[in-house]
């Protein structure tokens, strides 16, 4: 007589297309939260490099560093960080860029350079930066108080 447990060690077809089947439902459920993680953290990224950069800007002006000017250039593909009056005329050898996700969608005001000493900025308002469902705010006033609004709510009027 033949020893039986030899044949029957192993999986059935069944159990191996039922594990299958549960781990599909796993991922499915699972991948949607995980981009919608992924989109909205790079949009906190984008939105707090952005604040950064405002400040580092601002910083720079307050100290006087090379007795000029600083601003930052917001851009449909980047920020540029410079020094000058103006991003038009600006000393170019002295740009920072940082490149952000063609996902990322920015209005409001496109320049915003810091007064040397005083630190205030020549444009108030606010920046919105859109990804997905969700968008951040950066709002700056006449203070020169730069401020980030997470998952702000848009309104239209």
């Amino acid at each position: 007589m033949k020893d039986r447990s030899f044949f029957s060690s192993g999986f059935t077809l069944i159990e191996i297309i039922t594990t299958i089947s549960i781990l599909l439902l796993i991922l499915s459920i699972g991948v949607p939260y995980g981009l919608r993680y992924f989109r909205s953290e790079r949009l906190n990224s984008t939105s707090r490099n952005l604040l950064e950069i405002l400040r580092l800007a601002q910083t720079y002006a307050l100290s006087q560093k090379y007795d000029s000017d600083f601003g930052v250039s917001i851009q449909t593909d980047k920020f540029v960080f410079f020094k000058g009056e103006n991003y038009a005329n600006r000393d170019s050898s002295f740009d920072q860029v940082f490149d952000f996700s063609d996902q990322i969608k920015i209005s409001g005001i496109s320049e915003v350079v810091f007064s040397k000493l005083t630190g205030l900025p020549n444009n108030l308002g606010s920046i919105t930066l859109t990804g997905g469902n969700s968008s951040n705010v950066i709002q700056i006033n006449s203070r020169g108080l730069i401020s980030l609004d997470i998952n702000a709510s848009l309104t239209t009027s």
